[in-house]
C-alpha cells in the first residue's frame, strides 16, 4: 500500500520516515518537531482543503483534527517531548465535540457491574446511565462467563422505562480480550431487539501487525472474529479513537489519553500494551479507565499528563495483575480503587503487586467486582458506594479443572460465608 504522505500530507523535513499502516489508517511519527512546524503544517493543510473540527489542549499537549472528503486528519503533538504523530483515517466515524445534556436530567451513575467470575477470574464491564437515562457501557465479559450478555441487559432493561427502547448511546472497549469485547459480541447478536445502539469507540491493534506472533491463537482468533461480526452491521457507526480526542456522549466527557499508536515503535508483544487509556469527567469528578494498560502506558502518561492524571475514581489496571507502576497510581490518587477481580485473585495480588497495595492503601473506598455490583453517583463527592447485590460465586471445582487454582476448604468456605452474608444464594451444591 502506498503511503498517503508520500502526496501533500507529507509532514515537512518527514521524508524517508517509516509509516505505521493499520486497518486502513496511517500514522507518521515525527520526532525533534515545534510547535510552530505544527502551526505551518497545519496553514498547508487548510489551504489543500483540510477543513479544522475541533483542537483540544490537555497540559503541554495539542491535538487537531481535520476533515476532508469523509476522512479524518488527527494531529496529537506532544509538547513535553517535542513530537508529533499525525494519523490519516478515512475509516472512522466522526465523534461528538459537545455535550447535549437533558432538559429534566436525572443522576448520572458509574457501575461497576459484576460480571461471572463461577468459571474465570478476569473480565470487566462498567455501565455509566447519562443524564437522560441512556447508557455507556466500557467493556464486557469472558465468554466463560456464559450469561452475562443477558445479565447485562436485563440490567439496562430494569433501568429503563417500560414500553421505551433500552437506548446505549456509546459502547467503548479498550482492548481487544476475550474478557472484555466477547459479552458484547453475543449482546449484539441475541439481545438487541428492544436496544438502539448509537455507536461503538475503539481502537485495536490490527491482526497483522508485526507483533501478532507473539500472540496467543485465541486472541486472534477473537479479534478476527469481532471484525467479521462488525461488518454484518455496516450501519453501526464506528469511531476510532485517537490521543489527543476530547468526545462527548449525553452529558459524559471523555479524552482519549493513549492507545497502541503511542506505543509505536515500541513492542506490542504484551497485546495488553495497545490497551487505550480513557478518562471521564463529570461536572468536575474524573474518573481514569486504564483497562488492562502495561508498563509503557504508564511511562508514556506519566511524562505527557503528569498531575492532570489525578481523578476521584480509578479502575485499576488489568485485574490487579502486572500493570501499571507505582508512580502512575501515586499520581492518580484515587479516592475510590475499582478492582475488576475476584476476592481470591484480589487478595493474592496484593501480597506481591506493590502498585495494587499503593493504589489501595491511597483509597478511601476498594471495591472488588466480583464481590456485587456497586453504584457511584457522578460527579463523586465523597462517601462509600450503593451495593446492589451478589448475584455469582465461583465454582471451585471447575476452576480447578479449567485453570490449576486449587484452594483449601478452609478458604473456600471463608469465602462462600462472605458471599451469603452479602445476600448472595448458592443455585448449585458443591
Amino acid at each position: 500500500m502506498q503511503s498517503i504522505f508520500q502526496n501533500e500530507l507529507e509532514y515537512p523535513q518527514a521524508s524517508g520516515i517509516p509509516v505505521y499502516a493499520y486497518d486502513g489508517a496511517q500514522m507518521l511519527l515525527v520526532p525533534q518537531t515545534e510547535k510552530a512546524q505544527i502551526d505551518a503544517y497545519l496553514a498547508q493543510l487548510t489551504q489543500a482543503g483540510w477543513a479544522l473540527y475541533d483542537t483540544q489542549r490537555f497540559g503541554e499537549n495539542e491535538a487537531v483534527t481535520l476533515l476532508r472528503a469523509g476522512a479524518m486528519l488527527h494531529i496529537d503533538f506532544n509538547g513535553g517531548k517535542g513530537e508529533a504523530r499525525i494519523i490519516h483515517d478515512p475509516c472512522s466515524a466522526l465523534y461528538q465535540i459537545a455535550p447535549r445534556r437533558a432538559e429534566n436530567p436525572r443522576q448520572t451513575v458509574l457501575y461497576q457491574f459484576e460480571t461471572d467470575h463461577t468459571l474465570i477470574d478476569c473480565g470487566m464491564c462498567y455501565i455509566i446511565q447519562c443524564d437522560d437515562g441512556s447508557f455507556f457501557v466500557i467493556d464486557s465479559a469472558h465468554f466463560y462467563s456464559f450469561s452475562d450478555n443477558d445479565r447485562i441487559h436485563k440490567f439496562l432493561r430494569e433501568r429503563t422505562p417500560a414500553g421505551e427502547k433500552i437506548v446505549i448511546a456509546g459502547w467503548y472497549f479498550s482492548h481487544a480480550h476475550a474478557d472484555h469485547i466477547c459479552k458484547f459480541m453475543d449482546f449484539l447478536r441475541y439481545n438487541c431487539d428492544d436496544v438502539t445502539l448509537e455507536a461503538l469507540y475503539f481502537n485495536f491493534l490490527p491482526i497483522d501487525h508485526p507483533d501478532s506472533v507473539y500472540w496467543s491463537a485465541g486472541d486472534q482468533r477473537v479479534k478476527r472474529n469481532f471484525t467479521a461480526l462488525l461488518q454484518e452491521y455496516p450501519a453501526l457507526p464506528q469511531v476510532r479513537i485517537h490521543t489527543g480526542q476530547r468526545f462527548f456522549v449525553r452529558n459524559l466527557d471523555f479524552r482519549v489519553l493513549y492507545t497502541h499508536e503511542d506505543a509505536y515503535p515500541q513492542s506490542c508483544k504484551d497485546y495488553n500494551t495497545s490497551s487505550s487509556v480513557l478518562l471521564l469527567n463529570v461536572d468536575g469528578s474524573q474518573v481514569l479507565f486504564p483497562g488492562d494498560a502495561s508498563g509503557i502506558a504508564a511511562d508514556i502518561l506519566l511524562q505527557r499528563c503528569g498531575d492532570l492524571l489525578k481523578s476521584d475514581i480509578l479502575q485499576i489496571a488489568h485485574h490487579g495483575h502486572f500493570g501499571l507502576n507505582e508512580a502512575f497510581y501515586e499520581c492518580v490518587n484515587a479516592r475510590v480503587a475499582l478492582f475488576p477481580t475476584t476476592q481470591i485473585k484480589y487478595d493474592e495480588e496484593f501480597a506481591v503487586r506493590a502498585p495494587n497495595r499503593l493504589a489501595a492503601t491511597l483509597a478511601d473506598y476498594t471495591y472488588i467486582s466480583a464481590n456485587g455490583t456497586i453504584a457511584l453517583p457522578l460527579p463523586y463527592g465523597g462517601g462509600s458506594a450503593e451495593f446492589l447485590g451478589d448475584e455469582t460465586f465461583e465454582d471451585f471445582q471447575k476452576i480447578q479443572g479449567l485453570w490449576g487454582y486449587e484452594y483449601t476448604d478452609e478458604r473456600k468456605k471463608e469465602l462462600l460465608d462472605a458471599f451469603r452474608a452479602r445476600g448472595g444464594k448458592l443455585v448449585r451444591t458443591f
